[in-house]
């Protein structure tokens, strides 16, 4: 389970050369399938004491996760409902086809669980106890820090590239 920080900074960058216009939508399916952690931390906060610490507060808001909304036979279902909101809600979503969006939504959504994979401890068919991963990333503070901060390092030099390279394109095309 890599970070937030690191599912927004590499989903911002797949999201910035390949999904164009709707690069935002791609960002927030690639965020929604940790709504449990959101949703854990709200509990939290409502039902007991507050923590002691941010750290304390972190780990008990991860009462629900892993749960249905990263489970793989939920994807599909998640990513209609999510679909249909941002059709409903956005703008600009509703001038898209609906199977676009869907597509949006899936890719980002499974983009996400390609991410957690990268460790393991995943329950990818929840609610069985069958827990999977490649083990690439390990369980520590390390393995957590340093793919935070490769990927933010990603997003800064993938976006000092790509606007150094379309401002060097407009300035030739004048």
């Amino acid at each position: 389970m890599p970070e937030p920080i690191t599912h927004a900074c590499v989903s911002v960058v797949l999201a910035r050369h390949f999904f164009g216009a709707q690069k935002w939508l791609f960002v927030l399916a690639a965020m929604a399938p940790d709504i449990d952690v959101v949703i854990g931390g709200l509990y939290v906060l409502l039902t007991r004491p507050l923590p002691e610490s941010v750290g304390e507060f972190a780990h008990q808001s991860l009462i629900f996760h892993p749960s249905f909304t990263a489970a793989i036979w939920f994807i599909p279902l998640y990513s209609l409902l999510l679909s249909w909101v941002f059709r409903r809600f956005s703008h600009t979503a509703r001038a898209e086809a609906f199977r676009r969006i869907f597509g949006n939504v899936i890719c980002g959504m499974l983009f996400h669980l390609g991410l957690d994979l990268l460790q393991t401890g995943n329950r990818l068919m929840w609610p069985m106890a069958w827990e999977t991963g490649f083990d690439i990333l390990p369980y520590t503070t390390a393995g957590r820090v340093v793919p935070m901060v490769g990927a933010f390092g990603l997003l800064l030099v993938d976006v000092l590239l790509f606007d150094r390279l379309n401002r060097n394109r407009k300035s030739t095309h004048r």
